[in-house]
């Protein structure tokens, strides 16, 4: 994972970095470029509101066990607030506004071959974040992702509590 952030936006994404669940995998070498490179893929997006205000997982929110392990079991409580899905591609990053109306930016950055014969294709995802009035929150931040794998942003306050994005690709 390559990030070009702020104290404060590593603070926020070690949410997700520290979980032992299988999220953001992050690759030191790439893989070479898949041969029939992906203009488009889509990803499913999940907004959460997680507190501890003792109200339980949102039964809208379906089986996500990423929400029982840590970092993410220390909020005891994730509401649903939006599920959608987004078209990410290479030529245009799509954007969608967020419930604190801040603005997340993503796109499909590469679509890596696999390394070995069993493994499947990875796709390179970038996400930004920017806070109303242009200040970033999450300047970028690059994911090697396999399709049908979780991967969170975490950490924007939001009414007594943190918005959780999951996102998962596919292709």
């Amino acid at each position: 994972m390559k990030l070009k952030a702020s104290a404060l936006t590593v603070a926020a994404f070690g949410l997700a970095l520290l979980s032992g669940a299988p999220l953001a995998v992050a690759d030191e070498k790439p893989a070479p470029p898949a041969q029939a490179a992906q203009a488009a893929v889509s990803a499913d997006v999940v907004i959460l509101h997680a507190t501890n205000d003792g109200t339980g997982i949102d039964a809208k929110i379906g089986q996500m066990p990423e929400l029982a392990k840590p970092p993410f079991s220390a909020y005891n409580s994730y509401k649903l607030l939006d599920r959608t899905s987004l078209s990410l591609s290479k030529s245009k990053p799509t954007k969608l506004t967020l419930p604190n109306q801040s603005v997340l930016q993503v796109s499909l950055k590469e679509v890596l071959a696999p390394k070995k014969k069993d493994e499947p294709q990875r796709y390179v995802i970038s996400a930004s974040i920017q806070q109303p009035g242009g200040d970033s929150f999450l300047p970028l931040l690059e994911v090697n992702a396999k399709a049908g794998e979780n991967f969170f942003v975490a950490g924007q306050k939001h009414k007594g509590g943190i918005l959780v994005i999951g996102f998962k690709v596919a292709p």
